[in-house]
């Protein structure tokens, strides 16, 4: 029994077509197995790179992110610093533009502006006060009313053809007087001495020519602060104008 199994399987391994078999079968196994290791190298290897090739998309999405950050923030610095030079040099010039006595011990920005408001308001009152006066100016010019004065007899068509107007101004008293171009010699001493006499102290004049008309405008201040009639001293001027 043991001798006939022990020929069995010398004829088995002796048999050329039986060994060939099995070597084949042994390269296929082991090809599928270098195959196998092959592939899931492969699968590391590809895993590996799109986690490297993901991590760098990432990296460069935040390094964008950070540069435009810090562009905007550049941006916002220079456009920040540019207004803030532009409203330095609207200050200054709205300084240079306030007269001497708004500004005086005033150093803030706040009052600056405060007293901007303060000059404007003031100006815009002293023109309307102008254009009412030139608006009188032009009727009494137009109408060649005399005020003040009256014609008492023929001797006295002669006389110069002169208009006085007195009115209260914020500085003390204001004398404007419209005469004929055409008359010479105006005695404009004579009415300063007359002011000087109601109490009364020049502090400028001034004179135009307008449509063949000479206009003065004279201001002058109060000595005593007393109360002065003002129709009165209209009166007064008329007459040392017209030479009564």
């Amino acid at each position: 029994m043991y001798q006939s199994q022990h020929n069995n399987e010398a004829i088995f391994d002796q048999n050329p077509l039986i060994v060939f078999q099995q070597d084949k079968i042994l390269e296929d196994l082991l090809l599928d197995h270098v195959l196998m290791n092959c592939g899931n190298v492969e699968n590391k290897d590809t895993k590996k790179r799109k986690r490297k090739s993901s991590a760098g998309v990432q990296e460069k999405n935040i390094d964008d992110n950070s540069n435009e950050s810090n562009l905007r923030r550049i941006m916002h610095r220079d456009l920040e610093r540019q207004r803030r030079q532009e409203m330095a040099n609207l200050y200054a010039s709205l300084r240079s533009l306030l007269p001497l006595e708004h500004i005086k011990g005033k150093r803030s920005i706040s009052d600056h502006m405060h007293e901007a408001v303060n000059y404007i308001q003031q100006m815009q009152n002293k023109i309307k006060e102008l254009q009412i006066r030139r608006e009188q100016l032009k009727k009494y010019s137009n109408s060649g009313t005399l005020i003040g004065f009256e014609k008492g007899s023929s001797s006295n068509n002669d006389l110069p053809n002169c208009e006085v107007i007195v009115n209260r101004s914020q500085d003390g008293v204001e004398i404007l007087i419209s005469c004929s171009s055409k008359d010479e010699g105006f005695p404009l001493s004579k009415v300063f001495t007359e002011l000087l006499e109601r109490g009364l102290n020049v502090v400028s004049c001034v004179s135009a020519k307008a449509s063949e008309r000479t206009h003065y405008r004279i201001l002058s201040s109060e000595v005593n602060d007393s109360s002065i009639d003002l129709s009165l001293l209209q009166r007064r001027l008329a007459n040392v104008v017209n030479c009564i």
